[in-house]
């Protein structure tokens, strides 16, 4: 898929060309984005709720990572917005975290709506695949059931890229989609789980 014919490049705050510097690939590119797009809404909150619980602890580890993930995608107003509360979270500065969280957390969950289109885009032309047989969608279970223990990130990777060339039944693309979500947090007990149902 080429990424320029869904025009990413018209989303603000998103530099392509940052985000495939640091990703290295546009492939690994458009990976970081998947994973940023579906943790949006389950992050924001987690940061939300530590900084509400006064766990600064907490907060200031969420903000560190989202400051990386951030950097990944080319967002860099967000980014540097996440370093500052960094900062202000290890330093024990809480003046500078309550007089930015809002507008901080506005920020983020923006993307949410900022990069709707070129995600509803992206599953459109997705869609247009040929189905998947009984038997191949068998063999990838039984290759996930067989990886997933042994917590082989780049087998599983590998498997789920071959999953997304084909239309999967829409039962087993929710079961897909929730997997991946477990996938991008390195959940493997909850991947495991999932495949066992």
């Amino acid at each position: 898929m080429n990424i320029n014919d869904i025009e990413l490049s018209k989303v603000e705050g998103i530099s392509i060309m940052d985000g495939v510097q640091y990703c290295g690939s546009l492939k690994d590119f458009e990976k970081f984005l998947d994973s940023f797009y579906e943790d949006i809404e389950d992050n924001s909150n987690v940061i939300e709720e530590a900084y509400k619980n006064e766990d600064i602890e907490l907060f200031t580890i969420k903000v560190h990572a989202l400051k990386t993930s951030a950097r990944m995608i080319g967002a860099k107003e967000l980014s540097e917005d996440a370093l500052t509360l960094e900062m202000a979270g290890k330093s024990g500065n809480r003046a500078l975290i309550d007089a930015n969280i809002s507008d901080f957390l506005a920020l983020f969950r923006s993307y949410k709506e900022r990069l709707q289109g070129y995600m509803e885009e992206k599953q459109r032309l997705l869609a247009i695949k040929k189905p998947i047989t009984e038997a191949e969608l068998a063999d990838a279970y039984s290759a996930l059931r067989e990886v997933c223990p042994d917590m082989d990130y780049e087998a599983v990777e590998m498997i789920l890229e071959e999953l997304n060339t084909y239309a999967l039944p829409k039962e087993d693309q929710r079961l897909i989609q929730v997997f991946q979500k477990h996938f991008h947090k390195l959940e493997w007990d909850e991947m495991e789980r999932l495949l066992m149902e």
